[in-house]
């Protein structure tokens, strides 16, 4: 799961900064970068960080963003 998260951490920050927009599910009228094209098949482990999400929420809502969460989670899958 480690490379997947990195992966993930990695498209998120590197065209425009990292702000967890490679988290974003989709609407009715936006499509997500989840269920985008070029994500469709190849990024995992949206389902690790939404997890990490939902606890970090019932604990402390809205004090931790999602791409703080995505890049402690690359970070801590990746070291040993």
């Amino acid at each position: 799961m480690g490379a997947s998260l990195l992966r993930l951490h990695f498209h998120d920050c590197f065209v425009n900064g990292c702000d967890g927009s490679i988290l974003l599910d989709g609407s009715a009228s936006l499509t997500g970068e989840k269920t985008a094209q070029p994500n469709a098949n190849s990024a995992r482990g949206f389902d690790v960080i939404d997890t990490i999400k939902t606890q970090v929420e019932a604990t402390c809502s809205g004090v931790v963003s999602c791409a703080d969460i995505l890049a402690i989670a690359a970070r801590d899958s990746v070291v040993e």
